[in-house]
């Protein structure tokens, strides 16, 4: 069985609904839609047992569950029909009928802990399932009533975390049980359990935290994926590129871990995203894939970068068809041992002339000739992998890819900080216990080291080692981290010698002779729209200007870097704005509610790096949960059904309020420690 959560209009989500032949589809009236197997497919071993069922349907679809009838037998006194529904079910209470009368449930709104008790509403939804049993003694869905009259909590807000808690016993029997046929995650004993005990308790902690898990004809673990709310904040920002890493897969660790990684401002990587996969099959690439994304809101990246593998690209070509597909080039690298070895044992130069082929050509008709003469020379001709390498040559030669911007994720060296994001000997022996563990462990230790470089960047003057005015420029801008490579650069320019090439109207073209590198680039300017390029690809790859673009600039009288070439992802005002650009106060209550989840991550972000911002953010939520209740309460006769936004930001702000209570001292600065690593939406899928 499956339970499938997509929204028409969303063209990553095609409809991939397994073939059963007997499926009835649901529609749901704000377009989402469930498919659900048909009654007669559908056993259970117990009441509870249906009932977990559909409580794990109800999350998906984005409503609460609940027990509205039950009835035993008269003879044995055991149940024999139950009828589970939304919660919003049956009719709301009205006024009584004498106007003068003193009780009214709809005058009088209950108060609890100084909140509004809004469990009076109801909107008499027919949504329900009925289910009898057997002779045999099994259960059976009687009927199904899959249409909701209010909104639901879609999946963007599946994470609401007042929509369910959901008791997990009898499906983590299920999910841990044996297997005797069917693809699932081989997990020692009782790590499926642990790990679906950790994300239980990381759901009850943070609001924003995300999960979904992929399940077999048997309801076995199949594919597991989760995120941190704090990365789903992070992703707006640093969601330009992102790379999808399947190396611990390939290389046969102990747990088949699968992260996506990104790029923050500080130049450290982030996790945006893990998943343990069963199996490097496309259908499983495609499940992740439309998770993660799920997970992002819809937002697909502009760049996603992968090892060069036929499934991912088939994959990532259903799921992301608007993303640009690169290979990345260290992993491509990384496997001239492994694919070439048989040439480089006969051939010392090989090595040194592919390089230069790659890394050396500035122009494709240049790489055309170096790499055809590297074919012949080295009888290749018939190399299966050379020839791959060729045909997906606009996913990762440098010369095909001068308009993509890859963040600093694709470099000749597979980058030291991702590879030790996690430790590897750690997914080799470690149990998912110890991992989930560590995992913890090291997400907070980055969250502190990338509070410390906002801090330092925004209080800290980095040093200037020369009076260059685009490093006068940059340094108050670019975070110390960004602009400390950039001054590389900057100090560079001295050992280049530009060379006026020719002249086509207002674009002008350049050589330069870089004598640190004892190489020769082609750099063109426009002085009307300020274009540049510059054959070493530095700004496509890294995002900020070379040193042969800045000598051109120097001579051709420009003393400030272009705007176009600022990009603010790597400014210390990376993460400011975005989502209050985003926000639309004229949207639905759930997309209210994401913005304003987004918000207060933000705000936990920025409000933890002091004691005094700690001040200024807890007391601004406390102002402005009061007059939220004010106003609530002034409108609660008008509001026809359930609204996260009073109890939902008490309970947000009291999560954040009771993670900021662990306070250290470093380097002279109060500072407290936020846990963004603890969850929200939750969603299963069997297949």
């Amino acid at each position: 069985m499956r339970i499938d959560l997509k929204h028409p209009s969303d063209a990553n989500y095609e409809d991939s609904v397994l073939p059963f032949t007997d499926t009835e589809r649901v529609e749901l009236h704000n377009g989402y839609k469930a498919t659900l197997a048909a009654p007669s497919s559908m056993e259970f071993e117990s009441k509870e047992h249906a009932f977990d069922f559909y409580k794990n349907y109800a999350i998906s679809v984005g409503f609460s569950a609940i027990i509205k009838a039950s009835r035993r037998s008269r003879i044995s006194g055991k149940f024999i029909d139950a009828k589970f529904v939304c919660s919003m079910y049956g009719s709301k209470r009205g006024t009584c009928p004498s106007e003068n009368s003193e009780h009214t449930d709809v005058a009088v709104a209950k108060k609890k802990r100084g909140r509004i008790n809004r469990s009076w509403s109801k909107t008499d939804c027919k949504a329900c399932m009925h289910v009898k049993i057997r002779q045999d003694g099994r259960w059976v869905i009687s009927s199904f009533i899959g249409e909701h009259n209010h909104d639901l909590l879609c999946q963007n807000n599946l994470d609401a975390p007042n929509a369910v808690r959901v008791r997990r016993k009898q499906m983590q029997n299920e999910i841990t049980g044996s297997s005797s046929n069917g693809l699932r995650l081989r997990f020692r004993e009782g790590d499926a359990q642990v790990m679906l005990e950790y994300f239980s308790c990381m759901q009850d902690e943070n609001p924003y935290f995300f999960y979904a898990m992929d399940l077999n004809r048997e309801q076995r673990l199949k594919n597991v994926f989760w995120v941190d709310a704090k990365s789903r904040v992070d992703y707006r920002s640093f969601g330009d590129a992102v790379l999808f890493d399947t190396m611990y897969m390939k290389n046969e660790f102990k747990l088949p871990f699968v992260p996506f990684i990104g790029m923050n401002n500080h130049f450290q990587p982030l996790l945006l995203g893990c998943a343990f996969v069963s199996e490097e099959s496309k259908s499983s690439y495609v499940w992740l894939i439309r998770a993660w994304v799920k997970s992002m809101h819809g937002q697909a990246p502009r760049v996603i970068l992968t090892d060069q593998d036929s499934v991912l690209k088939e994959a990532i070509a259903e799921v992301l068809p608007g993303s640009r597909h690169c290979f990345c080039l260290s992993h491509i690298l990384g496997k001239m041992e492994e694919k070439m070895g048989y040439v480089i044992r006969q051939h010392e130069n090989f090595v040194n002339k592919f390089y230069k082929c790659i890394l050396k050509s500035q122009t494709e008709t240049q790489f055309e000739k170096r790499w055809w003469k590297l074919v012949d020379r080295f009888d290749l001709g018939t190399d299966k992998w050379i020839q791959s390498l060729y045909d997906d040559r606009i996913r990762w030669v440098p010369t095909f890819m001068k308009d993509v911007f890859l963040a600093g994720l694709s470099s000749t060296q597979r980058l030291e900080s991702v590879t030790s994001l996690l430790d590897k000997s750690l997914l080799r022996k470690t149990s998912v216990k110890e991992f989930l563990h560590q995992y913890n462990i090291t997400l907070q230790e980055k969250y502190e080291d990338e509070a410390k470089q906002d801090f330092d960047s925004w209080h800290r003057q980095p040093g200037l080692k020369s009076p260059s005015p685009y490093g006068k420029q940059m340094s108050t801008i670019y975070t110390h981290a960004v602009f400390k490579k950039f001054q590389v650069e900057v100090l560079g320019v001295v050992a280049c010698h530009p060379k006026l090439e020719g002249k086509d109207g207002a674009t002008t073209t350049f050589k330069v002779q870089d004598f640190e590198e004892n190489r020769a680039y082609n750099v063109t300017w426009n002085e009307k729209t300020s274009d540049s390029s510059c054959t070493c690809f530095l700004f496509e790859y890294n995002g900020f200007l070379c040193r042969h673009v800045m000598i051109v600039l120097q001579i051709s009288g420009v003393n400030n870097i272009p705007a176009k070439y600022i990009l603010k992802r790597w400014t210390k005002d990376a993460k400011n704005g975005d989502s209050m650009k985003q926000v639309d106060s004229t949207g639905s209550k759930n997309q209210r509610y994401t913005d304003l989840c987004q918000l207060a991550c933000k705000v936990g972000d920025e409000g933890s790096l002091c004691q005094e911002t700690f001040i200024i953010a807890s007391t601004a939520l406390e102002v402005a949960i009061r007059k939220c209740e004010s106003i609530n309460s002034s409108l609660q006769p008008l509001l026809g059904a359930i609204s996260p936004s009073n109890d939902v930001l008490r309970e947000f702000e009291e999560v954040t309020q009771a993670r900021l209570t662990s306070k250290t001292k470093k380097e002279g600065i109060r500072k407290e420690k936020v846990n963004f690593s603890l969850p929200v939406l939750f969603t299963i899928q069997y297949s």
